[in-house]
């Protein structure tokens, strides 16, 4: 389903009142509350031998979690350029939202992991770093090992924005087979090549001798992917959501991604058309519905 929630007319307005909607959200979200329901985020690292250095993540468990003795899935939520394992938290209230959530009958208990090593990964196997395979080889065991988490495909979902959009949509495409779903939220995912004012362009895993190197990133962007990912006998549901007027021109290439996903998987993709440029209210108006379609997805196995 393609849906566009945009009004043209009265744009200072529509700014105003969505303004002032969030903050209400958001204090009636604080208000319900309470240490006895809240869930709680610790940090963490894995010794990376594929990296040479610690992989960091903050993890979330939610309220209930140190006397269970239960599995809880995982849902993997990747960071932007220039963020860290820390942005989803201290800019993308994903503790109030999981919570809020959780508390609310709308997204089963769950484990969030929000890695980084830094904010140029990509979450890729670049020239600089294989970020992909230290996700995947040593991440994912990691937290399946240390955790209540489950091991099996319907306990893996992943999201991310931006250039965590573009990893968690090529890593649901190359490695089909160990997420159950995807939110794509504002996915630097340019195609054919970023744009000069891009971070991609000045990232060490898309360069050259010191340049940037348009055949490089084609070979990581998810349109190299496609082709292989359609032979896979499992796809991965795909929540897609862009502001209307991202300065990047992420909405249009928001919207081919969904035209390409339609074609492979008609029932297996969602595209959401929301008020707002590239920023923060955005990717945290978009959190809840993609939390909740990426865990709906999931517990259908």
């Amino acid at each position: 389903m393609f849906t566009i929630r945009h009004q043209p007319w009265m744009q200072a307005w529509r700014r105003h009142a969505a303004t002032l909607a969030c903050s209400a959200a958001a204090v009636m979200s604080l208000a319900a509350a309470s240490p006895a329901q809240a869930g709680e985020v610790y940090a963490d690292a894995v010794k990376s031998s594929v990296l040479g250095m610690d992989l960091r993540f903050n993890v979330y468990v939610p309220d209930g979690y140190k006397d269970s003795t239960g599995k809880y899935p995982v849902v993997y939520l990747l960071h932007g350029a220039s963020g860290d394992q820390n942005d989803w938290t201290h800019k993308g209230s994903a503790v109030e939202t999981l919570d809020g959530l959780i508390r609310r009958g709308l997204m089963r208990p769950s484990i969030a992991v929000m890695p980084s090593i830094g904010p140029q990964s990509w979450f890729a196997d670049g020239a600089a770093h294989k970020m992909e395979t230290a996700l995947i080889t040593e991440l994912l065991p990691y937290v399946e090992s240390r955790y209540k988490a489950g091991t099996a495909r319907s306990d893996r979902g992943i999201a991310g924005l931006s250039m965590g959009g573009y990893g968690a949509l090529n890593l649901s495409l190359k490695h089909p087979q160990r997420f159950c779903a995807a939110g794509v939220i504002s996915p630097a995912i340019y195609d054919p090549l970023p744009p000069p004012t891009s971070a991609a362009r000045r990232a060490a895993q898309f360069q050259r001798n010191g340049q940037f190197d348009p055949e490089l990133w084609k070979s990581l962007n998810y349109p190299s992917h496609l082709e292989a990912y359609t032979k896979q006998p499992q796809k991965v549901p795909m929540w897609i959501v862009t502001g209307d007027h991202d300065v990047l021109g992420i909405a249009v290439m928001s919207t081919n991604l969904y035209w390409q996903m339609l074609k492979i998987q008609p029932k297996l993709a969602e595209l959401r058309v929301i008020d707002g440029d590239h920023e923060w209210m955005v990717f945290r108006d978009a959190l809840p519905d993609a939390l909740q379609y990426v865990d709906r997805m999931c517990a259908k196995g």
